[in-house]
């Protein structure tokens, strides 16, 4: 199924079952860049960092906020430092009051975020280093597609990149590259 998505789509649950609808579709993409397009491929940054920049513009994330809704992320000392700082909190306390552990011990925030106040950070200027570089589009395309390919279904700026990376490409879709038939 080749996607004819071409209209920004900025609502969190359409985004979801968009994503979901286009998961296989979005693996092949990333396969075919894998295999079309070098690791460090220049070309390939510069669109996705002027994608980012066209679609982030018109997305306000503090209308959504999906990401703080349905993301966990691990934090570590120096995000529990300011975090802590931030909530004048010692960094126990705030083990005890925010935090969670995952499977491997490491501490990090749960989903839905404790920090947020309807769909604005508490603390934002002391936030997670993670939640500063959200949604990631900014560099190693290639290296963190898995996670990219993950994040389509939470961030509306990571789905509408995906899909106008589909379409500035010239991705063929799932049809067979030419040279599996030599």
């Amino acid at each position: 199924m080749r996607s004819s998505i071409v209209q920004l789509v900025t609502d969190p649950a359409e985004v979801k079952c968009l994503a979901e609808e286009l998961e296989d579709e979005n693996w092949a993409f990333r396969n075919w860049i894998k295999l079309s397009l070098g690791p460090e491929d220049k070309r390939l940054m510069s669109l996705v960092r002027r994608l980012t920049k066209d679609v982030a513009r018109q997305i306000d994330c503090t209308l959504c906020a999906n990401c703080c809704q349905k993301a966990a992320l691990s934090l570590d000392q120096e995000d529990m430092e300011r975090l802590a700082s931030a909530l004048c909190l010692d960094i126990p306390a705030l083990q005890r009051t925010h935090l969670g552990q995952d499977e491997q011990g490491r501490w990090q925030l749960p989903a839905p975020c404790p920090l947020l106040d309807g769909n604005l950070c508490r603390v934002y200027d002391a936030r997670p280093s993670t939640c500063r570089e959200y949604p990631h589009l900014h560099n190693g395309f290639q290296a963190a597609s898995i996670a990219r390919i993950r994040n389509a279904s939470i961030c509306p700026i990571v789905f509408n990149v995906l899909e106008g990376m589909k379409a500035k490409l010239d991705w063929p879709g799932d049809e067979e590259p030419d040279w599996l038939d030599w």
